[in-house]
């Protein structure tokens, strides 16, 4: 029959369509992915399937029986920040559905090791809370969880492993790429976990080696400084020495020596002991370089220090307090001016050592390391900070690739900027020697001058105060003794007396034998003179051939007994010229007992009349004359 229509095949047609195009609008819901995880008890098995993930909070996503087919799903091998998660702050949850089985010789038991996690964190097996690492109640903590941590699942076969993270605000150097897992966790029988997390600790160790080995060099050079400054507290340079090099142990030991300190109190301390290392490095390029004479450079370098060390201080406060939510924006605002306040002194060095080149300093070599290690670390110092800084609004690797190691020595990565770190150190460690060395050598140069000086003072002063040729005290000085003793025996009430000697017939001996003989008498009798008075007595070359002594506490008696003994001892004395003995005699006069009113002057003119009387009555005798009394002749 024409224009038939066949509607039974229509309609069925039509039928089947309708469902083919609901089911494509309207899929079924995919369960997660099971992680199977076999023959474990041989040894561990990474847990770097895929895993739920989501972010917000909720009590519940823990639960075995969550219905999480909707959440995304990532790896466990990666930070989050890399997975579609960038700059994302606050709570988020991952969940992994796992099958356990053993091999046949393994106790059947099992445990979970968190290798690397950024964040503080918690660990749920099938709804119960069975390890933590970091607070994640209020206020939160920024955490790093170090070291890995073991976590008992018992021996349930299979079920879901919920983490729970808390991912804090970011702040000016944290680009957000971080996050959550970094390392997939393990899982193994406790006797598997066990091996595995000495086995990290042992890897864990030997890639520190050189920053051990680095930071007990650091300490070492820190209490060799600080003890040569206890020794010398003048020498600044050691101080700053000291300080410089503690900086980089005391950080090592809040921050890698994986003690638990509270996350807050390490990096709120570190941040000042940061800063004091940089003030540290700026004063002793100041005493190295030189520039200490430059006022006005040392002067904006105290006051670098001072805002960097409050600035730092400030910064690690800000650390402590400011987790609360209310404080959050404010604490990201004080940062960001912070890093950039810590940016522009970074860059202090640069402006020290362009002053020192440009002023043409002639350095040694130890300076002019120091000078290129400092510009060439601060210039990767400074680069490096401001682009960490700006990497959350950048994606600049500039600061990853100055991180990245240039080569390995014993299992530690170097970077450039941790061997140009280390040059640095042992260049300003010889630097310090050096100029220390030349301080010392300075210092003994000048000693020798003092002493050089002070001898020559000497010998000015002794030629001032004595005869030359017979090293008596001279006239001048003499008589100042001489006035000296009339006072303090007039204030004392003890008795002094006086002798002044002459050499007899002197004139004749010069006439005849001539001068140079009559200078060998003239030492010969000072040297008689000084050899028979006491130590306190006072000798003097009055003038020409004749000599004063001074005789305190002495009575006329005594004088009367000194003089003769003087006078037989000139007489007996021969004084040799070539094979020629001069017989040579003196004359003395002695005088004592003045009265109060006798000055020095008079006092000599006492003793002068007596000389004179020995001289008229026959020369070579003595005649003593008490001042109160009339003349005595011996």
């Amino acid at each position: 029959m024409r224009g038939h229509f066949p509607l039974r095949p229509a309609l069925a047609a039509i039928f089947f369509a309708v469902i083919a195009l609901s089911s494509q609008a309207e899929p079924a819901a995919t369960k997660p992915a099971l992680v199977a995880l076999e023959e474990l008890g041989k040894g561990t098995v990474p847990l770097n399937g895929p895993c739920q993930f989501h972010v917000g909070d909720n009590a519940a996503w823990a639960a075995p029986g969550f219905d999480d087919s909707e959440w995304g799903e990532i790896a466990t091998d990666r930070p989050w920040g890399e997975q579609g998660h960038l700059r994302y702050t606050g709570y988020a949850w991952y969940r992994c559905h796992v099958a356990l089985s053993s091999a046949s010789s393994a106790s059947g038991q099992y445990s979970l090791l968190m290798q690397r996690v950024y964040n503080a964190y918690e660990v749920y097996w099938n709804g119960v809370l069975v390890g933590r690492d970091g607070k994640l109640d209020s206020p939160r903590v920024w955490y790093y969880s170090q070291p890995p941590r073991v976590i008992p699942l018992g021996s349930a076969r299979d079920g879901v492993l919920a983490v729970r993270v808390w991912e804090a605000p970011l702040f000016s150097d944290d680009s957000g790429v971080a996050g959550g897992f970094e390392t997939a966790p393990l899982i193994g029988s406790p006797e598997a976990i066990a091996t595995a997390r000495a086995a990290l600790g042992y890897r864990w160790l030997s890639r520190r080696q050189f920053l051990f080995a680095e930071n007990l060099l650091y300490l070492l050079i820190a209490l060799l400084s600080f003890l040569a400054w206890l020794r010398h507290r003048d020498r600044w340079l050691l101080f700053w020495m000291t300080a410089y090099a503690l900086a980089p142990p005391l950080t090592l030991l809040f921050l890698g020596a994986n003690l638990r300190w509270p996350y807050v109190l390490a990096v709120g301390v570190t941040q000042p002991i940061g800063a004091l290392q940089d003030v540290s490095l700026w004063f002793l390029l100041l005493w190295l370089l030189p520039l200490r004479d430059h006022r006005g450079l040392v002067r904006l370098t105290r006051i670098l220090a001072g805002v960097s060390l409050i600035n730092a201080t400030l910064d690690g406060i800000l650390l402590a307090i400011g987790w609360g939510p209310r404080w959050i924006v404010a604490a990201q605002v004080a940062d960001g001016l912070s890093a950039v306040i810590f940016t522009v002194l970074e860059a202090l060095p640069l402006l020290l050592v362009g002053v020192a080149f440009s002023r043409r300093k002639r350095f040694d070599s130890a300076r002019w390391m120091v000078a290129i290690l400092a510009f060439l670390g601060d210039m990767i110092l400074v680069v490096r900070n401001a682009v960490k800084q700006g990497r959350q609004f950048t994606n600049w690797s500039i600061a990853s690739k100055i991180d990245a190691p240039v080569f390995t020595l014993g299992g530690s990565a170097i970077s450039i900027y941790v061997l140009t770190d280390a040059l640095l150190v042992a260049a300003i460690v010889y630097a310090v020697y050096s100029r220390l060395r030349e301080e010392q050598r300075q210092k003994e140069i000048l000693e020798r001058e003092k002493l050089e000086l002070m001898h020559a003072r000497e010998q000015m002063r002794h030629y001032a105060e004595h005869d030359d040729l017979t090293g008596l005290w001279n006239h001048r000085i003499i008589m100042e003794r001489l006035a000296g003793e009339v006072e303090r025996s007039r204030r004392e009430g003890t008795p002094l007396s006086v002798i002044l000697a002459d050499i007899d017939h002197f004139k004749n001996i010069n006439d005849s034998l001539g001068h140079p003989i009559g200078d060998m008498v003239l030492k010969a009798v000072s040297a008689i003179f000084t050899r028979h008075v006491r130590p306190y007595d006072w000798v003097g070359r009055y003038g020409g051939e004749e000599f004063l002594i001074i005789l305190p506490g002495t009575t006329l008696e005594g004088a009367q007994e000194r003089a003769e003994a003087l006078r037989q001892a000139v007489q007996s004395a021969g004084i040799l010229d070539s094979e020629t003995k001069l017989h040579v005699t003196s004359s003395f006069g002695v005088a004592s007992g003045f009265p109060h009113d006798y000055e020095s002057e008079t006092v000599m003119l006492t003793v002068d009349e007596a000389l004179y009387q020995a001289k008229r009555n026959g020369r070579n005798r003595v005649v003593a004359t008490d001042a109160t009394v009339a003349v005595v002749k011996r």
